[in-house]
C-alpha cells in the first residue's frame, strides 16, 4: 500500500533527520530534547510542537529558510489545521485483514453504496479505532484530492457534539459562511450537502455516539466518503459496512512490541516477549507504553520482571487493570530515573494530576493544583504526553487514558498524605471560582454578597482580560464546574462554603451561554445542604435556587423559595436583594396562577427602585407590574408598564423580558401586539446566539399562532422550537415544546402524532414535577374520547 504524502511534521520531521544522519537518539541530544519528544513526533502523537520546540529542531537540524517556513507552517495550529488528519503512526502493527477491508471500501465507493460509503469501525475504547480508520485514510489519500478531515465527535465525554455544532465546524471548514440567523439542523444539512456536491472528499467522524449525532452529516451526491469510528452499532445508517475490533491476536501484539522496542529483541527471546504482551492484557495502549519503556530496560526479561513484580505498588491494583497498570509504571519509573532534566518533577506530578475527575481537564486548573505558572505547568504535562502518560485533546486540555488514572491514583493514595489531597483539591475548586466570579467582576454586577472584599473570590484570575475568553473556558469546563459543586456539597465546612460560592455564580454564566440546566443543578446541589453563611449568602441561596427553577418554567416550585428568599430579605434589609427578590416572587406567583397576590410584590418592588434610585431592576420591575396587571385585567395599567419597560432597554437587547412581555400580551388576548414584540425579539435572539431564549421565543410565537388558528404557522414555529431545545436537554423546554406541538397537530388532523409528542411531553413532564403533566392527561384523555380525531383542543 502507498506511503501517506510528506506533508505533515511527523513524515518532514524524519525526513529531514534521516538527510542530517541523525538517528532519534543524536537528534534529542543536539536539539536538548526527549528521545520520547522525537518518537511522539515523527510518531504522530503529536502533531503540533510548541515554537520553543521548533526553534530547538531548527536549529540542530540546521534547515534552509524555506525549510523553516514549511515546518513552522505545518506543525501551526490553524482552527481548520484543527480537522487534517493526523500522521499514520508510524509503528502501526496488525490489523491487516480490518485495514485491507477498509481501504478496500474507501477505493470503490459505488459498488458498496449508491452514492456513499459509511464504514463503522466498533470496539471499545483503547482498543485502536482511531488509528485503524487513520491508517485506512491515509492509504487513500490520493482518492480524495479535495481534502480529508477528522471530527471529534465526543461522544464518550458527557457532552457529546450536537448535530448542529458539528454541521457548524464542517461549514466553516469547508469555507462556507453561516447564514444570517440560520438555526435550523435541516437548512444547515442541506448546505453542508451543497458544498460536498462536486467534491472528492473524505471525512471520518471520530467517537460517534449515536444514528442521530451522524445522520445528517452525510454527504448526498457521489464522490465523498464518511469513516465513522463508534462503540455504537450504528445500524440505522443505510449503507452501513460495519467492522468491530478486539484486542490484538498474540502474533500482531508481537509485531507491535516488536515494531516499538525492536524486532531483533522480540526474535531473540520469543517466549519472554509472549509473556509481556500477555502481562499487557494484548491491548494496543498497555504494549505501546510497555514497549516504549521497555527500550531502556535490560532486555526483555527485565521488562518481564517490572511489569509481573513492581510489588507493593501493584498489590493495590485489582482485577482487568491489573496488568495494565504494571505497564504503566514501567513508563513512570523510566521517567523517574533515566530522564533528562525536568523529568523527575513530570513523574512526581503525575499523580497529584490522576486526582482530577471528569473526561478532561485544563491547564489552568493543573498549573493552580500544581503551584506552578502555566508555562511551567505546560512543560511537565507536555513531557508526560510524550510517554503516553497524558493525552492533549486539544490546546490547553488534557486527558488521562481511565487505566492510566486507575494507576495514578493508586500512587497518590500511596505518596500522598490526607491533607496534600485536600489541599488539591481546594485549589481546584479556588481556581474554577476564580474564573466564575472573573467573569462576575467583568460583568459588572454590584456586589451583593460581599465578593470583592479584602479576598476577592475572583483571586487567581485576574491575568484573564477578555470577556470572551472567560465565558469560553467556562462553557468547555461546565460539566466539571457541576461535579465539583455536587463534590465540594457534601465535603468538609470550608468545601460546603465554596459550594455555594460557586453555585451563586452560575446564573450569571447560564445568562452570558444563555442554557441553564447547569446553574439549576449546581442550587439544587447547594440548597439545604448544613453550612454556616452569611446572610447575604443565605438570601442569595434561596432567590437563585427559585430563579433558577422559574427559568426552566418550574413556577409553583419556584414558589416557596422566593417566598422565603424575600423573608429573610426584609429583615436584613439591603435594597437590591430585597428588589431582586419582590420582582421574581410578584411575577412566578403570576405564572403560578395567583396574580393577586403577586402583583402588590412587584408595585412594592417599583417603589423600592424608585425612591432608592435602584436602576438595576427596573425593566424588570415594569414588565413584572405589567404581566400581572394584564393578567388581573387591567390592560392600560399592563401597556403603561410595559411601555416604561421598553422605554428603558437598549437596542437588540433585552431578549428575555421582550419575550416575558410577548408572553403577556398573548395571555391578554392583544395576538397582533404580541407577534409585533415576540418577533423583534426572536430576531435579536438570533443574532446574538441565544438558543434557549430563541426556543422560548418560537414556543410563544407558536402559542399565539395557535391562538388565531393558524396552524400551519403554529406547527412550523413550535417544531422549529423542538429543535433547538434538543440541544439543551438540561433547560426543560422539551416538553412545553411538544405539548403545544400535539395540540397544532391534533387541529391539524393528526392524532397519531399528537399522541406521540403528547406522550413524550408528559413523561418529561412527571419528572421534573411540572404541574403541566395535568393538562397533557386531559389531552390524552380527549383524544382517546374522540376516536383519536382532529381539534378541540384549545
Amino acid at each position: 500500500m502507498p506511503a501517506a504524502p510528506a506533508s505533515d511534521v511527523a513524515h518532514l520531521l524524519r525526513r529531514f533527520r534521516t538527510r542530517s544522519g541523525f538517528t532519534r537518539e543524536a537528534l534529542a541530544e543536539a536539539a536538548g530534547l526527549s528521545v520520547e519528544g522525537i518518537a511522539a513526533l515523527e510518531g504522530g502523537r503529536r502533531r503540533h510542537p510548541r515554537p520553543a520546540t521548533i526553534e530547538l529542531l531548527v536549529e540542530a537540524l540546521k534547515l534552509t529558510p524555506a525549510e523553516v517556513r514549511l515546518f513552522e507552517q505545518v506543525a501551526s495550529r490553524s482552527p481548520a489545521g484543527e480537522l487534517q488528519l493526523p500522521a499514520p503512526m508510524a509503528d502501526f502493527t496488525g490489523r491487516d485483514s480490518q485495514l485491507e477491508e477498509l481501504v478496500g471500501l474507501l477505493r470503490t465507493p459505488y459498488a458498496v453504496a449508491p452514492a456513499v460509503v459509511v464504514s463503522a469501525i466498533g470496539g471499545m475504547g483503547g482498543i485502536g479505532k482511531t488509528s485503524l480508520a487513520v491508517q485506512a485514510a491515509q492509504h487513500v489519500v490520493d482518492e480524495f484530492p479535495d481534502g480529508q478531515f477528522l471530527l471529534n465527535l465526543r461522544g464518550g465525554s458527557e457532552n457529546p457534539l450536537s448535530a448542529m455544532d458539528a454541521l457548524e465546524v464542517l461549514l466553516r471548514t469547508l469555507g462556507v459562511r453561516p447564514a444570517a440567523g440560520e438555526n435550523h439542523l435541516e437548512q444547515m444539512a442541506a448546505r453542508y450537502r451543497t458544498a460536498l456536491a462536486g467534491r472528492q472528499m473524505l471525512l471520518l467522524l471520530d467517537d460517534a455516539i449515536s444514528v442521530d449525532q451522524v445522520r445528517h452529516l452525510m454527504p448526498g451526491t457521489p464522490g465523498s466518503a464518511v469513516l465513522i469510528t463508534s462503540r455504537q452499532e450504528l445500524s440505522g445508517l443505510p449503507g452501513i459496512r460495519r467492522i468491530d475490533l478486539d484486542v490484538l491476536t498474540e502474533p500482531e501484539a508481537l509485531e507491535l512490541l516488536g515494531g516499538v522496542l525492536g524486532h531483533h529483541r522480540v526474535t531473540d527471546e520469543p517466549e519472554t516477549a509472549r509473556r509481556v504482551v500477555r502481562l499487557c492484557g494484548y491491548l494496543p495502549l498497555a504494549i505501546r507504553i510497555a514497549g516504549q519503556s521497555g527500550r531502556a530496560a535490560a532486555g526483555l526479561r527485565g521488562l518481564e520482571a517490572q511489569l509481573a513484580e513492581d510489588a507493593g505498588r501493584q498489590e493495590l491494583l485489582t482485577g482487568p487493570g491489573a496488568r495494565v497498570g504494571r505497564s504503566i509504571l514501567v513508563s513512570l519509573v523510566q521517567l523517574e530515573r533515566e530522564g533528562q532534566a525536568g523529568d523527575a518533577e513530570a513523574a512526581r506530578v503525575y499523580p497529584t494530576l490522576a486526582l482530577f475527575d471528569g473526561d478532561h481537564f485544563p491547564l489552568r486548573a493543573a498549573a493552580k493544583v500544581l503551584g506552578k505558572s502555566l508555562t511551567e505547568a505546560e512543560t511537565l504535562l507536555e513531557r508526560l504526553v510524550d510517554v503516553h502518560l497524558l493525552e492533549s485533546s486539544a490546546p490547553q486540555l488534557y486527558r488521562m487514558h481511565d487505566l492510566v488514572r486507575d494507576v495514578g491514583r493508586v500512587l497518590a493514595r500511596t505518596e500522598l498524605s490526607d491533607s496534600a489531597v485536600a489541599e488539591i483539591r481546594s485549589r481546584e475548586l479556588t481556581c474554577y471560582l476564580g474564573v466564575l466570579w472573573r467573569l462576575k467582576d467583568m460583568l459588572g454586577d454590584p456586589d451583593v454578597y460581599g465578593s470583592r472584599a479584602e479576598r476577592p473570590w475572583s483571586a487567581g484570575a485576574d491575568d484573564l482580560t477578555e470577556r470572551q475568553d472567560v465565558v469560553d473556558w467556562l462553557r468547555n469546563e461546565l460539566t466539571n464546574l457541576v461535579r465539583l459543586i455536587r463534590v465540594a456539597a457534601t465535603g468538609d465546612a470550608d468545601e460546603r462554603l465554596v459550594a455555594v460560592q460557586l453555585a451563586l455564580g452560575m446564573p450569571s454564566l447560564g445568562s452570558a451561554l444563555a442554557r441553564f440546566g447547569e446553574a439549576h443543578a449546581a442550587l439544587v446541589a447547594v440548597s439545604g445542604i448544613p453550612v454556616d453563611l452569611d446572610p447575604r449568602l443565605e438570601i442569595g441561596r434561596l432567590h437563585q435556587r427559585g430563579a433558577m427553577e422559574q427559568a426552566l418554567g418550574l413556577y409553583e416550585i419556584a414558589v416557596p423559595w422566593n417566598q422565603e428568599a424575600v423573608t429573610l430579605a426584609r429583615e436584613l434589609g439591603e435594597p437590591i436583594q430585597l428588589v431582586a427578590c419582590l420582582v421574581d416572587l410578584g411575577y412566578t406567583l403570576g405564572r403560578a396562577g395567583r396574580a393577586a397576590e403577586g402583583l402588590p410584590l412587584a408595585e412594592e418592588a417599583l417603589h423600592e427602585i424608585e425612591s432608592r434610585q435602584i436602576h438595576r431592576h427596573e425593566i424588570g420591575a415594569n414588565v413584572a407590574v405589567g404581566a400581572l396587571a394584564g393578567r388581573l385585567g387591567d390592560l392600560e395599567r399592563q401597556q403603561a408598564a410595559f411601555d416604561r419597560a421598553i422605554s428603558l432597554m437598549e437596542p437588540g437587547r433585552s431578549v428575555v423580558h421582550r419575550y416575558l412581555i410577548g408572553h403577556s400580551l398573548r395571555e391578554a388576548g392583544r395576538y397582533e401586539a404580541s407577534l409585533e414584540v415576540l418577533n423583534g425579539a426572536l430576531v435579536d435572539a438570533q443574532a446574538a446566539k441565544l438558543g434557549v431564549h430563541e426556543a422560548d421565543i418560537l414556543r410563544e410565537l407558536g402559542s399565539t399562532y395557535l391562538e388565531l388558528g393558524e396552524w400551519v404557522k403554529a406547527q412550523e414555529a413550535l417544531a422549529r422550537g423542538l429543535e433547538i431545545a434538543l440541544r439543551f436537554p438540561a433547560d426543560h423546554r422539551e416538553p412545553p415544546l411538544r405539548h403545544y406541538l400535539g395540540r397544532t397537530y391534533a387541529e391539524l388532523g393528526r392524532p397519531a402524532e399528537a399522541r406521540a409528542e403528547w406522550e413524550q411531553a408528559l413523561t418529561r413532564y412527571r419528572r421534573a414535577a411540572d404541574s403541566r403533566a395535568d393538562e397533557v392527561v386531559e389531552l390524552l384523555a380527549g383524544l382517546e374520547g374522540d376516536g383519536e380525531g382532529g381539534g378541540g383542543f384549545l
